[in-house]
């Protein structure tokens, strides 16, 4: 079941980098985009979230998928974010630069996350968090809200970064690039 939601996420993460490439090719601005990637990520870590008191597998996978897809919009946007404020002939530090930042954030994400799981999880199963939530699902809700919040957090920070230009005919999403 671990390698199945990891191959939807995968896939949600294509699709993502794959509707990220074809808006951004378009013109849209890559930090309001980022911002879709990460309103995404905030819907999908709620269906996650909801799926275990309605014990429902197709809303978690929908939520993991959903998870990739932020995760893939997001990523794709903030690199190419980030390759075009590069100054010249400085790309490929930019580059190396952005990928060890992913890298080390996802490292310590995990690790974090752990932790929160399992400290969590061995309160609620001692009973300590009362009734309702002595629950196996317990430690992973509280990473998740954990997401959530970051995600609002990251909102926060990309907003002011996004630029708003009126919409190209035809396209929605299309903006005059902000660099």
């Amino acid at each position: 079941a671990t390698t199945a939601m990891t191959a939807v996420l995968a896939v949600g993460g294509l699709l993502g980098f794959a509707l990220a490439a074809r808006v951004l090719r378009r013109g849209a601005d890559p930090y309001r985009l980022a911002a879709f990637g990460a309103v995404a990520g905030l819907a999908a870590f709620t269906l996650v979230i909801f799926a275990a008191p309605f014990e429902s597998v197709g809303l978690f996978a929908l939520g993991v998928a959903g998870i990739g897809f932020g995760a893939g919009l997001f990523a794709h946007c903030t690199l190419t974010a980030a390759m075009a404020t590069a100054a010249h002939g400085q790309v490929g530090v930019t580059l190396g630069i952005w990928g060890a930042v992913q890298a080390s954030a996802a490292g310590a994400a995990v690790a974090a996350g752990g932790l929160l799981r399992d400290g969590v999880g061995t309160l609620a199963d001692a009973g300590t968090l009362g009734p309702v939530l002595a629950n196996p699902a317990t430690g992973y809700v509280a990473v998740y809200l954990v997401e959530v919040a970051l995600l609002f957090g990251t909102l926060a920070a990309v907003g002011p970064l996004a630029r708003w230009a009126p919409a190209q005919p035809g396209f929605g999403l299309a903006q005059q690039p902000t660099i």
